[in-house]
């Protein structure tokens, strides 16, 4: 991978905010969300909801929404999507680091692995508070991440092929390639544009940084914070997590009364 030096940063989601949904069709914790949201009465928060990749089933599950994102362009997307469904939620264009917001909700989810791109224990606890603070008592915190151990495996410097999408005419080819990984890994993400000629039209580059967390850690920030763990799943049928295997580490936890 190149030597190319990383400042911890915030991912610059806006850069690719309009090829997000092309590249971007994971649906395999829909399920797993659908069946958090069932029971529950109040609004739930959506952190890092993006364009709305889980925010819309879980809309058309009958959740009261409020998402938030730090991504501006992301947002708006979401947005127009909201008005062409005719659905609403709550949008919250904040830095989930940095957020102040009411104690209002029962459920606060951070789905896609997310947590991870938060580099640092200062950040991360900032993170975990800002969760607390706005959870009502009883509240529950659904974080998801990769299991460090099993995650690390993929980080050794190769490039690798997301994926090719249909672009219009034109297709994307999205690759990527991993170095670090002790704690922290650096990820260049490549998006290159050719046309029906198979010539280039244009490409980007996507610097992106995040931190393979080990259980113990979360664990001891998430209880300092003054959660409770209900419980550890190893993945999104709701295993119990095994940390050689499990590919997932899904915390459960809740705001202590």
């Amino acid at each position: 991978m190149p030597s190319v030096p990383f400042e911890s940063r915030a991912i610059d989601y806006d850069s690719v905010a309009e090829l997000y949904d092309v590249y971007v069709g994971a649906d395999y914790d829909f399920d797993f969300f659908r069946r958090q949201v069932e029971d529950v009465q109040g609004p739930v928060l959506e952190l890092t909801s993006g364009t709305g990749r889980l925010s819309l089933p879980l809309l058309e599950a009958g959740a009261e929404l409020a998402c938030l994102d730090i991504s501006r362009q992301m947002l708006e997307i979401l947005d127009r999507k909201l008005k062409a469904r005719g659905f609403q939620a709550e949008l919250l264009c904040q830095d989930l680091c940095s957020l102040s917001i009411d104690a209002r909700f029962e459920l606060a989810i951070l789905p896609f692995h997310s947590f991870m791109e938060i580099v640092g224990q200062e950040r991360q606890r900032a993170a975990l508070a800002a969760v607390f603070s706005a959870l009502v008592p009883r509240g529950r915190f659904l974080c998801t991440m990769h299991n460090p151990t099993v995650r690390r495996r993929a980080v050794d410097g190769s490039l690798r092929l997301v994926g090719e999408f249909p672009l219009g005419e034109d297709r994307l080819v999205v690759s990527g390639q991993e170095g670090g990984g002790d704690p922290v890994v650096e990820r260049l993400q490549y998006f290159e544009c050719y046309g029906p000629d198979d010539l280039l039209r244009w490409k980007r580059l996507l610097r992106m940084e995040f931190e393979l967390i080990e259980k113990t850690t979360f664990e001891t920030m998430a209880r300092e914070t003054g959660f409770l763990v209900e419980r550890v799943y190893g993945d999104y049928q709701g295993s119990e997590f095994d940390a050689a295997e499990s590919p997932a580490m899904i915390w459960d936890l809740r705001r202590e009364s």
